[in-house]
């Protein structure tokens, strides 16, 4: 883990970069005058699940209307 120190002046004018950053993994330790203040650090997301293809093949509609994606598509885009 990559941990890049900044001063709370350099946070303060460039928050939006920081911010950025740490979206894309980036850590910060912020620091006041040569003292470790805090830290900003990605959130790690607990339970978020990435779907594949395959687990949408598993999904089937029990439904008897034949036509009934058409009228999906009708409601949608109308």
């Amino acid at each position: 883990m990559n941990i890049q120190i900044i001063g709370i002046k350099q946070l303060h004018s460039t928050l939006k970069k920081v911010a950025d950053a740490t979206m894309t993994g980036q850590s910060f330790l912020v620091v006041k005058n040569s003292k470790p203040v805090f830290k900003i650090e990605p959130i790690k997301s607990a339970g978020s699940k990435k779907y594949s293809i395959k687990d949408f093949s598993t999904i089937k509609f029990s439904v008897k209307n034949k036509h009934l994606s058409k009228k999906i598509d009708q409601i949608v885009y109308s």
